[in-house]
């Protein structure tokens, strides 16, 4: 079984920020009405990056967004709130090129810096994409193979803290063919959601535990695996037995976003 990793700049992103903390993953949906809400960023700037570099990331500041050497549909992932594996439809020249983004909101007439919650910088990106790339998408409801994240018959290995959270986040790390998730003060709907992008597939929480924990999950890569030999584990088995956690498989409804349209940003 193929594990799409996703990478490290975008996971710490996706899940903790300096300035606000854990964002909630509620979906597409919710991201899209958020978005209609919002005024737009008061500046922006859109470039292709030609770097060739091999790093890229995403960061939310107080009072903006920026992206380093992002491809298009990564951004699309972070602004509507949805997997990679659940976009469709992006194709043409925009899909070979990488993007350094910077948008900001400004203070009104030299008041106070703008406080904005992670939820709504991040909302605010999807009219950014209409504007600058002429982006349209819709969502479409399907059917399609999950994961149930339990508790394991042995047990929960991990103690819950239930007091108010502050802060945390999530990195990915690792030597050779070992790979190491960290997490700090997360709760297992966010796990959950980790382990969407580590399992291919939609991971839903439904353990009914609340409560968060320092969590650390050790285990092999693909390399290992294909490789063989004793000393290798799967991210399947290493949630079983480090965390006292198990993916089910199953069958349930995920929104999906189909991109219609996209073109080449306009100009700065």
């Amino acid at each position: 079984m193929q594990h799409r990793l996703l990478p490290i700049a975008i996971s710490i992103v996706l899940f903790a920020s300096i300035a606000h903390g854990q964002l909630a993953h509620e979906g597409p949906a919710k991201a899209i009405a958020l978005s209609q809400t919002l005024a737009p960023f008061d500046v922006s700037t859109i470039k292709q990056n030609n770097s060739g570099e091999q790093s890229w990331g995403m960061n939310l500041h107080d009072d903006g967004f920026t992206a380093h050497n992002v491809p298009l549909k990564n951004i699309i992932e972070f602004a509507y709130d949805v997997k990679d594996n659940l976009i469709s439809g992006l194709t043409g020249p925009v899909t070979s090129v990488n993007f350094d983004v910077m948008a900001k909101v400004l203070p009104s007439d030299g008041g106070a810096p703008v406080k904005l919650t992670g939820q709504q910088l991040q909302a605010m990106i999807i009219p950014l994409l209409a504007d600058r790339f002429h982006l349209k998408a819709h969502l479409e409801p399907k059917i399609v193979p999950v994961y149930n994240l339990v508790v394991a018959r042995g047990g929960l290995k991990l103690k819950l803290d239930t007091s108010e959270r502050t802060g945390g986040g999530w990195n990915i790390n690792g030597e050779n063919t070992e790979k190491v998730l960290a997490g700090k003060s997360c709760g297992i709907t966010d796990l959950a959601d980790m382990l969407s992008d580590l399992a291919g597939r939609k991971v839903i929480d439904k353990t009914g535990l609340a409560g968060h924990a320092d969590i650390t999950l050790k285990w092999s890569d693909d390399v290992a695996a294909e490789q063989g030999g004793s000393n290798v584990i799967s991210i399947f088995t290493a949630l079983e037995e480090q965390l006292g956690l198990k993916l089910e498989p199953s069958k349930g409804p995920v929104d999906t976003l189909v991109v219609d349209h996209a073109e080449m940003p306009s100009e700065n």
